[in-house]
C-alpha cells in the first residue's frame, strides 16, 4: 500500500456497529452509524454510513450533526400525512353553469317516412313533389302566412336522411332548426320544428344574416359563401357543437356538414345573441332608426336574446340545423364598367 493511499472496507457486525479495516496512521479514519430509526426514515432499510476522512474531529462533529438533523427532517416529513388528492375530474354535457343539460329526444329513422307524409299533408298539393303530391290531400283553408317553404322543408329531410339515417345510424333528434334565408331579415324566418308532431312549422322566429350576404343592407340576401373573412352567410346542413361563453356571450358552436358550410368552425359562425340593452339586431331602438331592418352578423346565426337558450337547447351536442333558400337563388350581379359594358376577366400576370 503506497503512502497517502488508503485501502479499507466497511462491514456491518450485525449489532449496528461499522468498523473500517486496512487503515494507516496518517490520517483519522472516522466511521458514523445512524440509529436505525432515523435510517429507515432516510434510505428505507438501508443503513446510512458516513466514512469522513479528516484529520479534525471538531469538523466530523459539525457533519455529523447536520447528516442527524436532515435524517431527522426526512423522518418528519414522511410521518406527516400525504394531502389528500383531488377529486376526479368528470366531464359531462351541461349548460356552462352547473346545469344537466336537458335529454334531447330522439326519433326513430323507422319514422321518417310517416313523418314526411304527415307535414307534407299541411300543403297544398300544387306545392308537392311529384312523388309527394298523392301523399297530401287538397287542403281546405289558406296556407298560413309564415309556413315553411315546400322546397325547403323537402331539402331539409333529405339532409336529415343523409346525415342522421345512412350507414348504420337509426335515430337523430326529434326537434331541428331550419332557416329560410329568401324571407328579408326583418320577417320571421328560423323555425323549430318537431318531427314528431309538426309543430313549430307555421312559428318562426327572427335571425340575423351575415353583412356580406346583404352588401346593400336592405335586408335581404345576395350572395352566400363559406370564405373566411367573407362575412356571408353559409347555405347547408349543420350539427350543433358545444355551448361556449364569447364576447357576445353564451354561444353556440357549429359544424358544418357539407362542402357549402364545412368552414362554419374555423370561421367562428355560431349561434349567439345580444344584451338587450345594446342598439345592435333586433333592439327595438335600432330597428325604429334602420327602417326596421335589422342589424347584420358577421355571418353568424343570431337570435333575439329571450330565444337564444331556447334554440342552443335544441341544437347543442348533436342538433340538427339546416340553412337554406325557399325560392330561387339569386345570381351573381354581372360586374359592368360606368358606361355599362360587361367587364370580362382573362387570365393574364396581373399587370
Amino acid at each position: 500500500m503506497g503512502r497517502g493511499r488508503h485501502n479499507f472496507k466497511v462491514r456491518d457486525s450485525g449489532h449496528g456497529i461499522v468498523s473500517p479495516e486496512g487503515t494507516n496512521a496518517v490520517s483519522t479514519v472516522l466511521c458514523l452509524q445512524v440509529p436505525k430509526s432515523l435510517a429507515d426514515s432516510c434510505r428505507g432499510n438501508i443503513w446510512v454510513i458516513g466514512v469522513i476522512m479528516l484529520k479534525s474531529r471538531s469538523i466530523f462533529r459539525v457533519m455529523a450533526g447536520a447528516l442527524a438533523a436532515f435524517c431527522a427532517s426526512a423522518a418528519v416529513a414522511q410521518e406527516m400525512p400525504a394531502p389528500p388528492s383531488p377529486p376526479p375530474i368528470v366531464f359531462a354535457p351541461g349548460t356552462g353553469d352547473g346545469t344537466p343539460a336537458p335529454i334531447r329526444p330522439s326519433f326513430s329513422c323507422a319514422a321518417l317516412p310517416p313523418a314526411r307524409a304527415m307535414l307534407a299533408a299541411m300543403y297544398p298539393a300544387s306545392t308537392l313533389q311529384p312523388a309527394l303530391a298523392e301523399l297530401a290531400p287538397v287542403p281546405t283553408q289558406m296556407q298560413p302566412p309564415h309556413r315553411l317553404e315546400r322546397v325547403l322543408l323537402d331539402q331539409a329531410f333529405a339532409s336529415y336522411a343523409k346525415y342522421y339515417c345512412s350507414y348504420g345510424r337509426t335515430s337523430g333528434p326529434a326537434i331541428i332548426v331550419i332557416v329560410d334565408f329568401a324571407k328579408r331579415s326583418d320577417e320571421p324566418r328560423l323555425y323549430r320544428i318537431d318531427l314528431r308532431d309538426g309543430r313549430g312549422i307555421d312559428d318562426p322566429i327572427r335571425v340575423a344574416h351575415g353583412i356580406g350576404s346583404d352588401p346593400n343592407d336592405d335586408g335581404i340576401t345576395d350572395a352566400f359563401s363559406d370564405v373566411q373573412d367573407s362575412l356571408m352567410s353559409s347555405l347547408g346542413a349543420a350539427r350543433g357543437g358545444e355551448i361556449y361563453v364569447g364576447i357576445n356571450g353564451r354561444s353556440l358552436r357549429l359544424d358544418g356538414l357539407e362542402p357549402s358550410n364545412s368552414s362554419m368552425r374555423a370561421r367562428d359562425i355560431v349561434v349567439h345573441s345580444y344584451s338587450p340593452g345594446l342598439m345592435r339586431y333586433f333592439n327595438g331602438e335600432l330597428l325604429m332608426m334602420r327602417g326596421g331592418r335589422p342589424g347584420t352578423s358577421e355571418g353568424c346565426f343570431v337570435v333575439e336574446p329571450d330565444k337564444r337558450d331556447w334554440i342552443m337547447q335544441t341544437l347543442v351536442d348533436g342538433g340538427f340545423l339546416y340553412s337554406g333558400y325557399g325560392g330561387v337563388l339569386p345570381k351573381p350581379a354581372v360586374p359592368r364598367t360606368p358606361t355599362g359594358q360587361q367587364v370580362i376577366f382573362v387570365p393574364g400576370r396581373g399587370g
